[in-house]
C-alpha cells in the first residue's frame, strides 16, 4: 500500500514539473510598455508646459 502512494506521489510531482515546463514556453508574452511621452515645451523660454495651459511666461 505504501508503495503505491509513494510512486502516486512521483507521478504527480513529475506531471507538476512537466507542467510548469509547459507553461513557461506558452504563457502569453507581457504586454510592452508604453513609450515615453514626448514633454511640450515653451517656444519662448523653454520651460516644460503640461496640458493645453499656457506658459506661467505668459508668452507661450
Amino acid at each position: 500500500m505504501l508503495k503505491i502512494v509513494v510512486i502516486f506521489l512521483g507521478l504527480m510531482l513529475i506531471l507538476s514539473m512537466l507542467g510548469n515546463l509547459v507553461t513557461k514556453f506558452f504563457a502569453p508574452k507581457p504586454p510592452e510598455a508604453p513609450k515615453a511621452q514626448t514633454k511640450a515645451k515653451c517656444g519662448n523660454c523653454g520651460r516644460t508646459v503640461i496640458g493645453t495651459a499656457p506658459c506661467v511666461c505668459g508668452k507661450g
